[in-house]
């Protein structure tokens, strides 16, 4: 592991103090993980949570995890992230930069061609209640394979979300549309990677018992990587802490 949840933490409070530092905490269960249109657990229900710590000047860190099953030896997802975030005056713009790096323990060998841990850069610029972001991966485990793969350094992930903020007894709903562009699209045979997806979620606030959600996600366009473009149903509970 490259980073780890105690070197983010002492940077943040070297920088910010901690008598200004906030912690929080998430749990969630999903009946169905899904990543960017892709199971992460082969169609079964993961249990999630994470630890953030955040200051009043937009600085952030935190760790997040899932159980996942790609059909290898991994069976967890970390993710470790850093950034800065806030909004731009009163002119209803908001920004995000950070980095995320996600570790899968256990995996590698020749069940998946070697390890897949990779990085990166993300951003996003917001209004009101239109978000656009990109996420570059900087660094992969699995450009040492010496074989097109996805999920390695220069592929860019690029989304547009919605939350009109409508609300009608505590049902709130929101949509998004994302577009992955593999560095390695196309290089060679079964490496047609690059899809579009899409998806609209309504939640249901329930107060101290966290919320639940209803979704839908439709990857378009199933080829190499995807290969299911079949609606994708899921519903999920979180809660903040």
């Amino acid at each position: 592991m490259n980073i780890s949840k105690s070197m983010i933490a002492a940077a943040l409070f070297a920088s910010a103090g901690v008598a200004q530092a906030e912690l929080s905490a998430n749990i969630a269960t999903v009946s169905n993980y899904y990543f960017r249109g892709i199971t992460q657990t082969s169609d079964n229900a993961a249990i999630q949570g994470g630890i953030d710590y955040s200051h009043e000047s937009g600085l952030y860190a935190g760790t997040w995890l899932s159980n996942i099953d790609f059909g290898g030896k991994e069976n967890a997802e970390v993710d470790l992230y850093a950034g800065f975030g806030n909004d731009i005056g009163d002119t209803g713009l908001s920004y995000d930069v950070g980095t995320i790096y996600y570790w899968y323990p256990g995996a590698g060998g020749e069940q998946q061609g070697g390890d897949i841990d990779y990085a990166e850069l993300y951003g996003s610029l917001g209004w009101k209640w239109v978000t656009g972001s990109i996420a570059y991966t900087y660094w992969g485990e699995v450009e040492s394979q010496n074989t097109p793969r996805a999920f390695d350094s220069g592929d860019v992930y690029y989304k547009l979300s919605v939350d009109p903020g409508w609300e009608y007894e505590g049902f709130a709903p929101s949509a998004f549309i994302g577009y992955y562009d593999f560095d390695d699209d196309g290089d060679g045979p079964g490496t047609e990677f690059n899809y579009t997806h899409w998806g609209i979620s309504v939640a249901k606030d329930a107060g101290d018992f966290g919320s639940v959600s209803v979704n839908y996600e439709q990857v378009d366009d199933a080829n190499d990587l995807t290969s299911d473009d079949n609606p994708k149903f899921w519903i999920g509970w979180a809660k903040d802490f």
